[in-house]
């Protein structure tokens, strides 16, 4: 961050510097040193860019939005010759080419192609122009929120440093429904966590308890969208209980799914890719509620009690499980749970 001057100022700097330092070794405890350090920092670079866009960049119309990130986009593509002298830029490019050095072509590419997913979400929150107050749906919320904060290219860094799996088994539906879950459950977390910070400076990109915190009820469609700095009122007790049932929910498939998926005779190289996802889960969770980001009367690294909440009702195992009514996420339980063949 500060090679590249990604800080944006004192406060900026230091609620990055001091939240940040445990989040790699959270998520991959098994990394080396080199992989951390690169997990590390794509993190900071992540962070820097989020508080970025929802401090400096709001003004930004839709179609400078989007030229600014198909130029990062193009910078990890193509990164022989810089595209520019945006830090953003020479810092991403700098993360892509570390990478080159532990990821072969393939994961390069599933990398690049996730980062894209990133970019487009991140760029029609920026194009949204929905007033504060109008409905908007669960549904479209997740849809975006599942690439935003680059949630869905931390897994494509998980299997580059770990199980390695061929190309067959990373794109067999299974094992795409559990990823996506396990960022699912990420950014269901990091909004439960964040609210409260989000509501004090403002977010662009909304919060999934301020969505939830409406007449619809928990999961059940559309809900108040909260606008830039909007305190929690009295029915956010109700947005909070619906993001923990929702996360509950979503994690319960996961388990199950992944059950069923790792079943021998399926690849050994699974039970790890599944492994390394849960540590993800796990690892987020933990700094979610230990980082000074969220939770700035805290020493960094100290565990934050967060308000008790209720919980969803867990079904006994086996016991089939219905799809919430939320249409982005449904195929995760339309997916056959068999253990897929070795390539």
């Amino acid at each position: 961050m500060s090679r590249f001057g990604l800080g944006g100022g004192a406060a900026r700097s230091r609620r990055l510097t001091t939240g940040l330092n445990r989040i790699a070794v959270r998520i991959a405890p098994y990394a080396d040193p080199f992989a951390a350090q690169l997990l590390s920092d794509l993190a900071a670079w992540v962070f820097a860019f989020d508080d970025l866009c929802d401090e400096d960049l709001p003004s930004l119309t839709s179609i400078e939005m989007l030229t600014m990130v198909a130029r990062l986009q193009r910078t990890i593509e193509a990164p022989e010759v810089p595209l520019d002298a945006d830090p953003f830029g020479l810092a991403l490019r700098d993360i892509r080419l570390r990478l080159d050095a532990i990821a072969t072509p393939v994961q390069v590419r599933r990398w690049i192609d996730s980062m894209r997913g990133y970019f487009l979400a991140e760029a029609g929150i920026g194009a949204d122009t929905t007033a504060a107050g109008d409905p908007q749906a669960v549904s479209d919320y997740l849809l975006t929120r599942l690439h935003s904060g680059a949630a869905l290219a931390v897994p494509v860094l998980l299997d580059t440093i770990g199980v390695a799996l061929p190309a067959p088994l990373w794109e067999d539906r299974r094992i795409r429904a559990l990823t996506e879950m396990a960022a699912g459950i990420v950014v269901v977390d990091t909004d439960i966590h964040s609210f409260a910070k989000e509501n004090e400076r403002g977010s662009r990109s909304g919060n999934l308890v301020a969505l939830l915190d409406g007449p619809a009820g928990p999961g059940a469609g559309p809900g108040r969208r909260p606008g830039p700095g909007r305190r929690p009122g009295p029915g956010d007790g109700q947005g909070l209980q619906a993001a923990s049932t929702l996360r509950d929910l979503i994690m319960h498939r996961f388990l199950q799914l992944g059950r069923q998926t790792a079943k021998a005779p399926a690849d050994p190289r699974i039970q790890g890719h599944l492994d390394a996802l849960t540590q993800y889960i796990r690892g987020v969770r933990d700094w979610c509620g230990a980082t000074s980001r969220y939770y700035p009367g805290q020493l960094d690294g100290t565990h934050h009690q967060t308000r008790r909440v209720g919980t969803a009702a867990r079904p006994p195992d086996g016991a089939p499980l219905s799809a919430p009514p939320i249409a982005s996420i449904a195929w995760w339980w339309a997916v056959d749970g068999a253990p897929p063949a070795s390539p």
